[in-house]
């Protein structure tokens, strides 16, 4: 697989970018992994996955501080 190649299909995506808000800390984090790590991770050639990243990431710090935070 080349380092430009998607992990999921679009469809998989952007059903993904929709349910993020919806996500547990365990599942963002888990996503933020594996978006990361998808296609190229710097600079997303696809829109959506690059807008599926950034969402999935900042959910996932901003829950991260959260739980973190109340300990």
């Amino acid at each position: 697989m080349s380092s430009h190649e998607l992990k999921c299909s679009i469809s998989e995506c952007k059903a993904r970018l929709r349910e993020v808000d919806s996500m547990s800390l365990t599942e963002l984090e888990k996503y933020s992994t594996k978006c990361s790590t998808c296609g190229n991770w710097f600079l997303k050639d696809n829109k959506v996955a690059d807008e599926t990243y950034k969402k999935v990431s900042l959910k996932w710090a901003e829950e991260f501080n959260k739980a973190n935070l109340g300990r």
